[in-house]
């Protein structure tokens, strides 16, 4: 039998947490806090990390470096934030990327493939949101919503920043609706034998946050375990027999827990 242990969580938001050098990071200050909050709870082969994790990209990427001196692999998905373009960020981030979101990511897949010890998972991506592990097949993406109802229209366009802060020559309708069936064509391609699939969005209606820009419905999970993020509420439960697992340290995170999950084989 085969096992693989992996570390999960995901919703880091590690501007709140690290002390920012040019509205980016402070190394030192960052290597302080993988050494208080990282290195003493490491338990898995593997770290996985589903999503918001900066709106900063090298931020982001140096983070993932500086954590897989403690791991075999780190394996990472972009959030909604990760999409993120504004001049409240950065003076020069519209100029740096063009006014598109889509630049942004593609710097995230230079950087992190510039490292074998970093795996980014996106339908975008070289591996096109797939990765073998040691035998274990393990699919990722940020897996994008589509507002459903008048509510989460209103939500979308009133309060999200997803509408204003993801850039691109479409219009706010047509953005969201284009990274949804873009999200949705991938995962349909998906084949069947998937051990672990990681998204940001969840797969599934969380009651808890009941509005339809926090997650995408399916009609078939293909995969017995999904870690996810994006609500904010920290979960393990089963449904049609797949396991969902959440693990989100939010915007005020006191104890920054790292869980374990166990694949066998």
């Amino acid at each position: 039998m085969t096992q693989l242990r992996i570390d999960y969580v995901s919703d880091l938001h590690l501007s709140y947490y690290i002390k920012a050098h040019s509205y980016g990071y402070d190394k030192t200050d960052m290597e302080r806090f993988i050494k208080e909050n990282i290195e003493p709870k490491v338990n898995g082969d593997i770290l996985v990390v589903a999503g918001d994790l900066s709106e900063f990209t090298k931020s982001a990427i140096e983070f993932l470096k500086l954590c897989s001196a403690y791991y075999d692999k780190v394996i990472y998905v972009a959030g909604n934030h990760e999409y993120y373009i504004s001049r409240v960020l950065n003076s020069n981030m519209k100029e740096e990327y063009s006014n598109s979101s889509l630049n942004k990511l593609k710097e995230i897949c230079t950087l992190a493939n510039s490292t074998d010890k970093v795996v980014f998972l996106d339908r975008t991506n070289e591996n096109n949101g797939i990765t073998n592990y040691n035998g274990f097949l393990i699919a990722g993406d940020t897996f994008w919503y589509l507002p459903k109802s008048i509510p989460g229209w209103y939500f979308y366009y009133m309060y999200s920043n997803d509408s204003r802060l993801i850039l691109s020559d479409l219009s706010k309708k047509e953005k969201i609706q284009s990274l949804h069936l873009d999200s949705m064509k991938w995962y349909n391609n998906l084949p069947q034998d998937i051990d672990l699939i990681i998204t940001h969005i969840p797969p599934i209606n969380n009651p808890k946050k009941n509005n339809s820009c926090y997650f995408t419905d399916i009609d078939d999970f293909k995969a017995n375990y999904w870690i996810y993020g994006h609500d904010h509420f920290e979960e393990d439960f089963e449904k049609d027999g797949t396991r969902f697992l959440s693990n989100p340290w939010g915007y005020n995170s006191k104890d920054f827990k790292i869980k374990t999950l166990t694949l066998r084989k």
